[in-house]
């Protein structure tokens, strides 16, 4: 193994110790929540939390990555008040998006609740539940401990909700609780974990900035002060809608086209499917930072990291595929019961539009380090334009496989596209 990769593997193996018990226990909460409710009312809570996440989508400006883009020349020069001034700015961005995505949300719920088959009670849980998205203003936080390489603490925070939302569920199926309990516990796994990540990030300010800016005054500061920020967070912003927009739009659409069941349906296999799908997300957080770095330094390391990355991700993914293919109806019929044996063949579609995307992700960050964020941006915009007309055209038609075949084609899309660019275009 070459040496590059062995700090991006350690910090990866963090992040999936954590993720990988997270996934477990989301998965046993899950299968546990849909077995008690069954799947409408299962497809309801689907529908509502889907709701709620869609909302917050489109207020996402990726605060996140915009610390580490702009935050690792500043830490790296130790200009402790440069990243003060980047933090500051990132910060007043989140709170003002997450409060936006709060009103805008309630506001739009009446009108959209009936879209999706709910009658007046569900409605009023579908505000109530929107109220959670105040809590979600984390970006500036997951940048500063991004940037201070805890990524042990981004791990255990990914444990938080599951844990949450798996003994939460554990009561409620004991206690046979009604539908608004288990949508009360899947709010409150879900700010828990925002309120974890806040938290860090403010200790982690405190005792490694805010003793060395002791007597220095940090002017109001605007987007317009950093050369780019305003640009790569509108980019970001465009991407990270692309990323989970289609995601979100699909358990919505479907419940409109099919049912609240199918809805569920899609989303158990989604679950699943993020065995692979969040790895991805935390290959991209662990790769860009050394990414970014290696290409400020010119070293070798760039190419080396990533293609390592793509092909590690691949020939994971592909085992899960196989697994699925041949075993899924067993598995789906024995965890969830005989009712939800019939998604085994999305599923399997899911997880391999999972396996494109995870060995997507390190090109991804290898081209946002290079500068060539846009172009990144301009291939998802084609995929996800095909994917809204394959997943209408292809769910009315075949039902609930057509969402997994339209999937599966705008995942490869990306992948296919950004190869070439690393190839023909080489980074400048």
């Amino acid at each position: 193994m070459t040496k590059p990769m062995h700090g991006v593997l350690a910090n990866f193996w963090i992040l999936v110790r954590g993720r990988g018990a997270a996934a477990i226990m989301a998965f046993a909460a899950t299968a546990l929540m849909a077995r008690a409710l069954g799947p409408v009312e299962f497809g309801m809570v689907v529908l509502i939390h889907t709701y709620a996440m869609l909302l917050r989508a489109l207020l996402d400006f990726g605060t996140a990555d915009a610390m580490v883009r702009y935050g690792v020349p500043a830490l790296d020069d130790g200009n402790n008040k440069t990243l003060a001034r980047l933090i500051r700015v990132c910060r007043r961005v989140d709170r003002r998006t997450s409060a936006m995505a709060t009103v805008l949300a309630l506001i739009i719920a009446p009108m959209a609740g009936p879209l999706m088959g709910m009658d007046p009670h569900h409605v009023t849980l579908l505000a109530a539940y929107s109220v959670v998205l105040i809590t979600t203003g984390t970006g500036t936080s997951m940048g500063i401990l991004r940037l201070y390489d805890r990524v042990d603490i981004i791990g255990r925070q990914m444990t938080i909700a599951p844990i949450v939302l798996f003994f939460g569920v554990v009561l409620a199926w004991w206690f046979v609780s009604s539908l608004q309990v288990f949508i009360a516990i899947r709010a409150a796994a879900y700010a828990a974990e925002n309120f974890y990540l806040m938290w860090h990030a403010k200790q982690k300010y405190n005792e490694r900035l805010k003793p060395v800016l002791a007597g220095v005054e940090i002017k109001d500061v605007t987007l317009g002060d950093f050369n780019g920020l305003r640009h790569f967070l509108w980019v970001i912003y465009w991407q990270s809608n692309l990323d989970v927009l289609p995601k979100h739009t699909t358990s919505l659409l479907v419940g409109y086209l099919l049912g609240p069941a199918e809805a569920g349906m899609l989303r158990l296999a989604r679950e699943i499917s993020s065995l692979l799908a969040k790895p991805a997300l935390l290959i991209r957080q662990v790769v860009f930072l050394d990414l970014t770095r290696s290409w400020n330094q010119g070293s070798d390391a760039f190419k080396v990291i990533t293609y390592s990355t793509v092909a590690l991700g691949g020939a994971l993914g592909l085992v899960f595929v196989t697994i699925s293919y041949f075993f899924g109806d067993v598995l789906l019929a024995r965890l969830l019961g005989i009712d939800f044996a019939v998604a085994a063949p999305v599923l399997t579609l899911m997880l391999l539009a999972a396996t494109f995307d995870l060995s997507a992700s390190p090109l991804r960050s290898a081209l946002y380090a290079s500068g060539h964020a846009a172009k990144v941006l301009r291939l998802y915009v084609l995929s996800t334009l095909i994917y809204l007309v394959l997943l209408v055209m292809l769910t009315s038609k075949l039902g609930l496989i057509g969402a997994g075949v339209a999937a599966t084609a705008a995942a490869l899309i990306p992948l296919i596209g950004m190869l070439i660019l690393m190839y023909f275009k080489r980074p400048t």
